[in-house]
């Protein structure tokens, strides 16, 4: 895997001798990551970076904001007006 895209603090899965575990990635190291394993029983400090199996990428919370939002152009529009009962 590529380990361009990946920053300090997103969640990687690594197989490091066939053996899988997840871990927060520290930084860069040279060929690969520096990373802390979440399981306490892994004793890796750094993978490579054909060791990293996943992904994922940490995000922040959505910003909230008091206005409201204004539609896209791509967006669909709903026709909300009410429908007439067919006649009988």
């Amino acid at each position: 895997m590529r380990v361009e895209g990946i920053e300090i603090g997103d969640i990687v899965e690594v197989d490091r001798l066939g053996r899988r575990f997840h871990a927060i990635v520290a930084g860069a190291a040279p060929g690969g990551l520096t990373i802390q394993p979440l399981d306490r029983r892994v004793t890796y400090r750094s993978c490579r970076a054909r060791e990293v199996v996943a992904h994922w990428a940490k995000r922040g919370r959505p910003r909230v904001t008091s206005e409201p939002l204004e539609p896209q152009v791509r967006q669909l529009e709903l026709d909300l007006t009410p429908r007439s009962e067919p006649a009988g």
